[in-house]
């Protein structure tokens, strides 16, 4: 299997574990039509969420500084 086919299975993966209003969102974000906008409420929840974890991702690797996207993107990715 191409890296590019694994990569697009898993876009498409965690697509399908988005909330049904996300998904709709991405559904016409993609055929070009208008996006809704989120709430205010889910807005926050995301920001509040996202500010909750800066900072507390954990990598084995000692020069995480020079290739933080590499390590972080993996760190990240296994999380759910």
């Amino acid at each position: 299997m191409s890296a590019t086919r694994r990569t697009l299975e898993d876009v498409l993966e965690q697509a399908r574990q988005l909330p049904e209003a996300e998904q709709q969102r991405l559904v016409a974000y993609l055929l070009g039509g208008p996006v809704p906008a989120i709430s205010e409420a889910r807005r926050r929840a995301v920001l509040t969420r996202f500010l909750a974890e800066s900072g507390s991702e954990h990598s084995d690797f000692t020069d995480v500084s020079a290739h933080k996207n590499a390590h972080l993107a993996e760190i990240t990715a296994t999380k759910p």
